[in-house]
């Protein structure tokens, strides 16, 4: 009977996931089903806002409050 084999991955997971609203993002490092590591990435909330910002002025932009938790 031989061995199975398999590699640490890091995974990314969020802020898509409909159960993390958008806010929270994990990144999971893991080794077949066995999870061997996870960092919370608290207040991730990216919409391309910061590339939009980056091209007017102070009053050309308002920021998007929908999302808000």
């Amino acid at each position: 009977m031989s061995e199975i084999r398999t590699e640490e991955m890091t995974i990314s997971m969020g802020p898509q996931h409909p159960a993390t609203h958008g806010v929270l993002r994990f990144i999971i490092k893991t080794d077949g089903e066995i999870v061997h590591d996870v960092k919370c990435d608290i207040g991730y909330l990216h919409r391309g806002m910061e590339k939009i910002a980056e091209k007017v002025g102070y009053i050309g932009f308002q920021p998007y409050t929908d999302r808000v938790d």
